[in-house]
């Protein structure tokens, strides 16, 4: 009988310890108690990487298939689909997501889950079949695509009607921001316009930005770079919402503060627009540009005694800024003839 290995136990518990966001740690120990037949301590170990780990989608494949290897294909075929559905550019782990599929008598949904795992294989060399790695392994998948088809055609079935995968890029991104969310900011830098590849890109950057938003509610940055997204993919109510959330765990986020003001504006609801901009005024009373958007916003809304006093303000920052000269000369200007000449009216 094979003798246990403690120290080597010890050793990868330790790596879990010490770094608990590290999802490879978790499916590192996982796999090597499954090897050593602890199969309760490896889910127990997988299980709570699910809610500690930074990036799940591996340990998400390693519990599905435990779980359908113990005799669970539902609970397997579950985990299997989220991780797929978290990278799925990952050609293993939809090969396993179809495998599982089709043991648990669903032919349809393996044959659709296989076919997007052969289309993943790389391109074959002239002459002869790919080489290597995926692609030998999507090549043998390709008869059990046949054989589910034919399956398929017998039971008179027709086949589900699946979205398309995604493109390569897209899941690329997806990936990439789910690595190191700050590279959503840059894929969001404001434009008037963007092609359907861009927005594709950033529809991936949401859905990993969604993703790491429920896994790590309390990152602040995070929810920012949503919101930067959703603003750009036109999602003003999910960009205001994730705007908010930034705003309430880091009430002295300045730059959540200024994308508040902006999101308020665009979305026709000057008061709160108002309230943030006061606010980013207290947080950074050193930018020009905050002093100038408040009087613009009070002016905006007849407010012109506080427009006045906010271009006073950007003034002093910049004796020379000709926005806040004119706009304070407007107000004061406003204010001199009264509300009444401001709204046009007044008497015959």
């Amino acid at each position: 009988m094979r003798r246990h290995d403690y120290d080597k136990e010890a050793t990868l518990r330790a790596r879990v310890q010490s770094d608990p966001v590290r999802p490879e740690g978790y499916s590192e120990l996982g796999a090597w108690l499954l090897r050593a037949g602890r199969l309760a301590q490896a889910r127990e170990v997988l299980q709570a990487g699910l809610t500690q780990a930074s990036r799940t989608a591996r340990i998400h494949h390693l519990l599905g298939l435990i779980l359908a290897g113990a005799g669970d294909p539902d609970a397997g075929e579950r985990h299997l689909a989220r991780a797929a559905s978290q990278e799925p550019g990952r050609f293993e782990f939809l090969r396993d997501l179809g495998l599982v599929q089709g043991a648990a008598g669903r032919v349809i949904s393996s044959v659709e889950t296989l076919r997007q795992a052969v289309a993943l294989r790389p391109a074959s060399s002239p002459g002869g079949p790919p080489s290597g790695g995926q692609g030998d392994a999507a090549e043998e998948l390709v008869w059990l695509v046949r054989l589910g088809e034919r399956a398929t055609a017998e039971m008179g079935a027709k086949p589900e009607r699946r979205p398309p995968p995604r493109p390569r890029r897209a899941a690329m991104v997806e990936q990439i921001v789910a690595r190191d969310p700050a590279v959503a900011e840059v894929l969001a830098i404001r434009r008037t316009e963007f092609s359907p590849e861009e927005r594709e890109n950033l529809r991936a950057a949401r859905r990993a930005l969604a993703r790491l938003a429920a896994q790590h509610p309390g990152y602040a940055d995070v929810h920012f770079g949503l919101s930067l997204v959703a603003e750009q993919l036109g999602e003003m109510d999910r960009a205001i919402e994730a705007a908010e959330k930034a705003l309430a765990i880091n009430p002295r986020y300045a730059e959540a503060c200024l994308l508040a003001v902006r999101l308020y504006q665009r979305g026709g609801r000057p008061d709160r627009a108002v309230q943030r901009c006061k606010q980013l005024t207290e947080l950074r009373p050193g930018w020009l540009d905050a002093h100038l958007r408040l009087g613009g916003l009070m002016r905006d809304q007849g407010r012109d005694g506080e427009a006045a006093d906010a271009y006073r303000l950007a003034l002093a920052l910049s004796g020379r800024c000709e926005e806040a000269q004119r706009g304070l000369e407007a107000a004061m200007a406003a204010a001199e003839d009264g509300p009444t000449a401001r709204r046009g009216g007044g008497a015959a």
